[in-house]
């Protein structure tokens, strides 16, 4: 990594803006739940009490660097060239005296900060899920636990789903956003989808002979089934 050469600027923005934060975040937060857990107590206030605490801490990170935090919401890139490309070790610690043992060959100056971000936010859905969890224990008797749906297929074929559902206008209307949509299914299914679903649409649409070959593929299977039902 230290001595690689990215083709582009754009390559290299594309690595450090969602590459990298998408498998360092992964690592932010199974180290938050571990730390979690390992001190939850026993009882069920007590648990509920230890979330709540730990909620407050996380919201708390998005504070401290809102400028940027909403830079990266909007999906903003007029300064992707600053935040996401890699620069000498004396600019980076001129701009930001913070970073002590910043290391600028493998590193940019706000792809960490895009990690801490996504781990965030995927760690504030964990707390209220198990707080969720917790309330609906103490309800009364008859409440049904939800259950937990996984997607078995890849995630180009949900993404596909997904733009199909749109397209077709069976959710709202029509009149729904299409992240919003893959971030509600997403989290129905298991599956992160809202950070990469503009980009698999663009794979989808690039693709040289059936695009919509899983949606062909259900309509094979499903009148597959229906013929040998009749028979």
């Amino acid at each position: 990594m230290k001595t690689f050469c990215f083709a582009n600027d754009e390559d290299q923005i594309y690595f450090f803006k969602e590459l990298k934060p998408s498998l360092v975040s992964k690592i932010i937060y199974y180290k938050y739940i571990l730390k979690i857990e390992s001190s939850l107590p026993s009882d069920k206030k007590g648990k509920r009490k230890h979330y709540i605490k730990a909620l407050s801490k996380v919201s708390r990170l998005g504070k401290e660097n809102r400028e940027f935090y909403e830079y990266f919401r909007c999906k903003s890139t007029y300064y992707d060239t600053i935040y996401f490309i890699r620069r000498p070790y004396k600019d980076i610690i001129r701009d930001h005296p913070m970073l002590l043992y910043f290391d600028s060959k493998i590193a940019t100056s706000h792809d960490y900060q895009v990690a801490i971000l996504i781990g965030s936010d995927m760690l504030i859905k964990y707390l209220e899920h198990k707080m969720d969890e917790i309330d609906n224990n103490t309800n009364s008797n008859g409440h049904v636990q939800p259950v937990n749906y996984a997607w078995s297929g890849s995630k180009i074929d949900l993404v596909e789903l997904i733009y199909a559902l749109k397209h077709a206008k069976l959710i709202n209307n029509g009149n729904v956003d299409v992240k919003e949509l893959a971030t509600h299914i997403g989290n129905v299914f298991n599956i992160e989808l809202e950070d990469s679903i503009y980009r698999v649409y663009q794979d989808i649409k690039h693709r040289k002979t059936v695009r919509n070959k899983f949606l062909n593929s259900l309509a094979d299977n499903l009148n597959q089934k229906l013929i040998e039902e009749d028979s």
